[in-house]
Formats: C-alpha cells, structure tokens, sequence
C-alpha cells in the first residue's frame, strides 16, 4: 500500500470492487469507523429518533460498533465477490452504481434472514443483544430495511473516496474518529420513558379475633 498523494479530483469514486485486493479493505474498514461515529452522534442528538438504537450504543458501547463494523465489512466482501463474478469479469467497466446495488441486495437478504432466523426465532431473555435488536425491529419494522440501505450507501461513498485519498490522509480522519468515538457513545441519548411506578396496596391490620379459628 502506497502513500500517494490525494487525487487532484478529489471525489472521484475509486474502485473497491476486487474482492480479491486485500488493499481495499483498510479503506472500507475506515469509512465504517467514520460511519458508525457519525451515526452514533447523530442517534445522541436525536437527530435519528431511535430509543432502541441509543440503547444499543449505552448497553453494548465500542463492543457494539465493533460488531457492527465487523459485519458491514463482511458484507461489503459479500457484494465485492457477487459484483466481481456478475458483473466485473464479463469486461464491463467500473459502476458504483451497479456496486452499491449489489452491496443493498446483500444487506436486505442478511437482514431477512436474521430477522426470521434470529430476532423472530430466539425467546426474549435469552441474549441481552437480540433482545435490544427485538426491540430495534418493534420501533421500526420495515423502514430499518432502508435505514440500513441509507447506511451503507454513506459507507461506500465514503470508502470510494478514501481509495483516491493518501494513506495518511485517511489514516489520520480514522485516527481523530477513533478518538472522539468512546466520548460520541456514551454521551446521554435519548431515553425510553420510566414506567410508572406500581402502587403499592395498604395492607389491612388484624383485628383482634378476625383470624381465630371458628371452631
């Protein structure tokens, strides 16, 4: 891995379609470090109205992201090896377009299956985890599906561009990230409202001779 110069067209898309380049995993790592911050403070700031989402973060806290970043970039391996035998070995020319697509259709038929393999599957109370992904599906239901989408749209963007930026430019954003990420995740968010509290009944006193026996 080169330390190159920033490309003069700064947004040019790079191609981070060989599943085979060990190369490109370190820019799409970054964008998901980058990504997971940002869409850690905007569910702080409510800016996301997610009470789950900001549970998730105070419960499972940098072990939570770390989970989610592990899985995106699995994902992205996923689409990477689809687009590469669908579409990139038939001699058509780089599209992030058709790439993107690809990664969306990986990350829908995930999401179905752990839905219906998982979160639908194991009883509540047997995995703290499941238990607020539960939750996460009740508050959102179909529209987490596109949530997600939206997500991964950013990370690609942003993982597109660093593949054109120098090693130590994206080096340092993932550095500055990596530093402000455990203040981002458990600064106070959002919170479910307390239930209310359980009235307690006044317990009668005996009264002399009402609990004698009657024979």
């Amino acid at each position: 891995m080169d330390f190159k110069a920033p490309s003069n067209e700064f947004f040019e898309l790079g191609d981070i379609s060989d599943y085979k380049s060990a190369d490109d995993i370190f820019p799409i790592g970054s964008a998901t470090i980058v990504a997971m911050n940002f869409a850690a403070i905007l569910t702080k700031m409510d800016v996301i109205h997610s009470k789950s989402l900001n549970a998730y973060f105070d419960t499972f806290g940098f072990e939570g992201v770390l989970a989610n970043m592990s899985l995106i970039v699995i994902l992205f391996q996923i689409a990477r090896w689809g687009y590469t035998k669908a579409y990139k070995d038939t001699g058509r020319a780089w599209s992030p377009f058709v790439f993107v697509c690809f990664l969306i259709g990986v990350q829908v038929l995930y999401d179905l299956l752990f839905y219906y393999g998982a979160i639908n599957v194991i009883p509540s109370g047997n995995n703290e985890m499941i238990d607020i992904l539960k939750k996460y599906s009740s508050e959102h239901g179909s529209r987490a599906l596109a949530g997600h989408a939206a997500f991964l749209i950013f990370v690609s963007v942003i993982a597109m561009l660093f593949k054109e930026t120098s090693f130590m430019f994206t080096f340092l954003t993932v550095t500055v990230t990596l530093y402000l990420l455990p203040y981002v995740i458990t600064t106070f968010g959002p919170k479910p409202p307390a239930p209310p509290p359980v009235e307690k009944k006044e317990k009668v006193p005996d009264m002399p001779g009402w609990n004698r026996p009657r024979y």
